[in-house]
């Protein structure tokens, strides 16, 4: 059943017809009215598949009996569409069905995408008290316990094959006679339920539900539903109440099912606070950076004197702080702050411009309450340089993300593959100016070919010494079932793990997909071209450079006027040679050249001819800080070109930042331009 997540189903149909061997497969794919264009995308790329379109979503269950009222197979695998099977997944199924004929329904090893084994491989059937451990959160927080352990059956081992009353609806593996024989799943269950609904009722036959390790899947968990959605949360704890009130009403009284749905409700509220975590964390830290500010800025107005320590009448203006905790969220609101984990600077310091402006408005016209308006001058300073400080800090701590603003490092990425399908896989990364990857070497599979560090037995030292923050494994090279024993290796080397399927056009993560395609690159609308964006980068260029221009005139004026080097002429500028000798005379003189307006901070590279008349010669820039990776002209070209279209004054800040921490010199680019024209 497929709803929104077609890459993620493309990539598991192109892992089942690794897994077919010598058996006859029929698919289906029942669509519940994605509107991302799945079943198209599909067809294009699996057209012998058999598509089922629904109208509407109709659920989990009632999609999946629609295929399995059509399936004649002996066998019918019932899987989510964010997995993928290894290689030998249905041989070793398919062999343990024949070898024990009452075995009804077998599940295998499911991991999670870090390597990590899921424990919903194998559970129980929920009883009153498992039901109580689960929507109380008591299951996972004592997960090693006797009196907690019942829902998730951890006195079966993660590698004991064994009978289990339960499998994870993301797999399992049937006998389609009696399948049908139970007529599938019960279709008052939306979504979750249903797996341990069907289980259940299992037995009331003479079959037996087996759990099988010697194969294992990997689970993307929840990339087809909302996991922070309320709706999504409650339908989940539901499904809970949902079996207990249809199997168990009869056991117990009206207080008790009071009882459970109160938990239900209350579990899906710890759920919705935890699985929003990251973003209450974030939005907690911008109101104490902001309210930290706007005392700051007042403790800065009066020169921390005592007085303003001791004076009780200071008090009343603490309804500035409250004032300004509302206006940002409604501004943060409004700009999409809160509802997503991913960071945006340039809209945290509108949210603090707006913030302040609206307290300064409000107080003029509240006259009993004036606030000091240099109070709020220094206060916004403090919260603008605070808050970026704050965010780069929180940007660059991540190790998921590919986006490029504010990271000052690059994410340091191992390419597992073979040569013959590595080399064009790095290129179309490299040539991303958008994305933060670097590649820092590829691994070979069997052998190591020119170029590659190591090979893949030696990947965790790799890891290790090269400081790896993720593994790209690209498919085309390697089996399903040696990446899953790779990652189930290296579930400790904190690194996220990411596949390129073998269609080598997107990157597939645990929450995101990232397509390899180059960006579309139009010369039409630059934002470079809007005149606040060359006043502001103009004004800019003026306000680095002159004061760096006055401290470094009297340092660099004497070596000048005395100077035994000679100057070389690089694209109509004259520089001393050689640079790196001359640091400090090229910057005074770069730094003029900046304050006439013939160079700029941010632009094209010195040593290449610029194709737009637009892009100044530079001290930096994308094309300077990418140099490593840019391996042709129409690389260079993307990269000049993205620039100019997603120009911000804050695209400019992000790079003199990077240029900075990671230390590219404008006397390197200069060497190389000397030495590109001798």
């Amino acid at each position: 059943m497929n709803y929104k997540v077609r890459e993620y189903i493309s990539n598991l149909l192109s892992s089942i017809s690794r897994a077919e061997q010598n058996l006859t497969l029929e698919i289906f794919v029942v669509d519940n009215n994605s509107d991302d264009g799945s079943v198209d995308f599909l067809k294009k790329r699996f057209p012998d598949i058999r598509y089922i379109e629904n109208l509407e979503n109709v659920g989990f269950g009632k999609a999946n009996n629609q295929a399995i009222k059509e399936a004649k197979g002996t066998f019918t695998l019932i899987i989510n569409p964010d997995t993928l099977v290894s290689e030998d997944t249905f041989s070793v199924l398919v062999e343990h069905m024949d070898n024990h004929p009452l075995c009804g329904a077998a599940g295998c090893k499911i991991l999670n995408p870090d390597g990590t084994f899921a424990p919903e491989s194998k559970r129980s059937v929920p009883t009153l008290w498992s039901s109580i451990s689960k929507v109380t959160g008591l299951s996972s927080l004592f997960p090693t316990s006797k009196l907690f352990e019942e829902y998730y059956l951890n006195s079966v081992e993660e590698n004991e094959k064994a009978s289990v009353p339960v499998l994870s609806g993301s797999f399992m593996f049937w006998r389609t006679k009696l399948l049908k024989e139970l007529g599938g799943f019960d279709e008052r269950f939306f979504m979750y339920g249903e797996d341990i609904d069907l289980c259940y009722r299992v037995q009331d036959t003479e079959y037996h539900i087996d759990y099988v390790p010697e194969t294992s899947i990997i689970h993307y968990k929840g990339e087809s539903s909302k996991k922070g959605d309320l709706r999504y949360i409650r339908v989940f704890n539901k499904a809970l109440y949902q079996f207990f009130d249809k199997h168990h009403s009869s056991r117990y009284s009206f207080f008790f099912k009071i009882f459970i749905y109160s938990a239900i409700w209350l579990r899906a509220l710890i759920s919705v606070i935890t699985s929003n975590f990251l973003i209450i964390g974030y939005l907690t830290s911008d109101l104490i950076l902001l309210n930290v500010s706007v005392i700051l800025g007042f403790l800065i107005r009066f020169q921390f004197s005592y007085e303003v320590f001791t004076d009780i009448q200071n008090l009343k203006f603490l309804w500035i702080n409250l004032l300004a905790s509302l206006i940002y969220l409604f501004i943060g609101g409004f700009l999409d702050l809160f509802r997503s984990k991913k960071d945006s600077i340039s809209n945290q310091i509108k949210a603090i411009i707006g913030s302040y402006s609206g307290v300064a408005l409000i107080t003029f016209f509240v006259r009993e309450y004036a606030f000091s308006r240099l109070a709020l001058i220094y206060g916004l300073i403090a919260a603008l340089f605070l808050m970026l400080l704050l965010k780069l800090i929180q940007i660059n701590l991540a190790n998921n993300d590919a986006k490029v603003t504010g990271k000052l490092k690059r994410l340091r990425v191992l390419l597992v593959g073979d040569s013959d399908h590595t080399d064009g896989i790095k290129s179309k990364i490299h040539s991303r100016p958008d994305w933060n990857y670097e590649i820092t070497g590829t691994v070979g599979i069997d052998k190591v070919n020119d170029g590659d560090l190591g090979e893949l037995a030696h990947i965790k030292e790799l890891i290790k010494v090269y400081k790896v923050d993720q593994v790209f494994f690209a498919l085309s090279s390697i089996s399903y079932k040696n990446m899953l024993r790779q990652i189930s290796i290296l579930q400790n080397e904190r690194v996220v793990f990411k596949l390129i399927p073998d269609s080598m056009d997107f990157i597939l993560g645990k929450s995101n997909v990232e397509y390899l395609e180059s960006i579309p690159l139009v010369e039409v609308g630059f934002s470079f071209s809007k005149g606040i964006n060359h006043f502001l980068k103009r004004g800019m260029d003026i306000v680095i450079a002159f004061p760096l221009l006055i401290i470094l005139a009297p340092i660099t004026l004497p070596g000048i006027l005395f100077s035994k080097y000679r100057k070389e002429k690089v694209s109509n500028f004259n520089f001393y040679n050689p640079p790196k000798e001359n640091k400090w005379k090229n910057r005074l003189i770069l730094f003029w050249y900046i304050l006439k307006g013939d160079m700029s901070l941010v632009g094209g590279s010195i040593n290449t001819s610029l194709r737009n008349p637009q892009l100044k010669p530079a001290m930096t820039g994308t094309v300077q800080m990418n140099e490593s990776r840019i391996q042709t002209e129409e690389d260079k070209e993307n990269y000049e070109l993205y620039y100019l279209q997603n120009y911000s004054i804050w695209m400019d800040i992000d790079i003199l930042l990077k240029s900075f921490f990671v230390g590219n010199d404008f006397s390197e680019f200069l060497n190389r331009a000397i030495e590109k024209k001798s």
